[in-house]
């Protein structure tokens, strides 16, 4: 199936979308696991572990900045769906709470300690210094942006197909969850204020925010393996993160547009795609009788 057939026009949630928190139970050894799991290119395995070190303590933001105004809704199934994003929201944190302590026995415990203590004191700045209004704003930004990058996983093979198969299931599942509930913040934020310039200015604060971290924290990894003394191991993965980046940067601004909703592109093919991949992966001891 081509990409364009799986991208239309729609404006509500598919009915065939169901919100359910999943936990897989992943357990990652740090032996068996590539230094550089994705490529081979330090560059984007860099940038992805230092995503992975932001979201523990950004998915419990999330996750209170939509609790906070979840009584607002009347609807039966958006409280539905409410309580399932919270569910997959706390799943993601415990199981990149495990990715990220197994980086840490690969030998980068002292960046993932610190990662994860600095992405903690940002979300509790971000919750001391704005309003709830401006929190739920804000996690519905950052929402679009993790849906554009799981749409970008999912849609490329040549994406998936450079993970290393001891992480790749980790991210798929993640990118289909990502999916799944792409519009609930948004659709709880433009229940309580419908207007465009705090949704826009939340976007962009979110966005610099999560640059700068993800910027950093890149760089520290890559510091740590002396990549930062090989300009050609620089250079050469930084265009292939850079090429990643713009390719998203349509999807990226696309939140711009005054009459932008999450499901305007249907993408839940990929949903139905991937997803007996990702129930085979479930641990055991988590499995669901029939």
């Amino acid at each position: 199936m081509k990409l364009s057939l799986l991208r239309i026009r729609s404006r509500t949630q598919p009915a065939s979308v169901r919100i359910r928190p999943q936990r897989m139970g992943f357990e990652f050894d740090p032996a068996a696991v590539p230094r550089y799991w994705f490529g081979n290119d330090p560059v984007l395995t860099h940038f992805l572990n230092a995503l992975s070190l932001s979201f523990p303590d950004g998915e419990q933001f999330f996750v209170d900045s939509v609790r906070h105004f979840r009584d607002t809704v009347t609807d039966a199934k958006r409280q539905q769906e409410i309580s399932g994003f919270i569910g997959q929201e706390a799943m993601h944190s415990l199981e990149h709470k495990s990715f990220n302590a197994m980086l840490a026995a690969q030998g980068y415990d002292y960046v993932a300690q610190k990662g994860s203590a600095v992405a903690r004191y940002l979300c509790n700045e971000g919750r001391k210094r704005f309003s709830p209004r401006s929190q739920l704003a804000i996690t519905a930004g950052l929402e679009h942006i993790t849906a554009i990058l799981a749409h970008a996983i999912l849609s490329r093979p040549e994406i998936l197909e450079q993970m290393d198969p001891s992480v790749r299931m980790l991210w798929v599942w993640h990118a289909i969850e990502e999916t799944e509930h792409k519009a609930v913040a948004f659709d709880l934020y433009k229940d309580i204020d419908p207007g465009y310039r705090m949704r826009v200015r939340a976007f962009l604060s979110g966005s610099l925010g999560l640059l700068f971290f993800s910027s950093a924290y890149t760089w520290r990894f890559l510091k740590q393996d002396g990549v930062h003394r090989q300009p050609l191991t620089l250079a050469r993965g930084g265009l292939r993160l850079g090429k990643l980046l713009l390719s998203v940067l349509p999807d990226y601004l696309d939140y711009l547009r005054p009459g932008f909703h999450p499901w305007d592109d249907d993408n839940s093919a990929l949903i139905a795609r991937f997803k007996q991949q990702v129930e085979a992966a479930v641990a055991p001891q988590y499995r669901k009788a029939a």
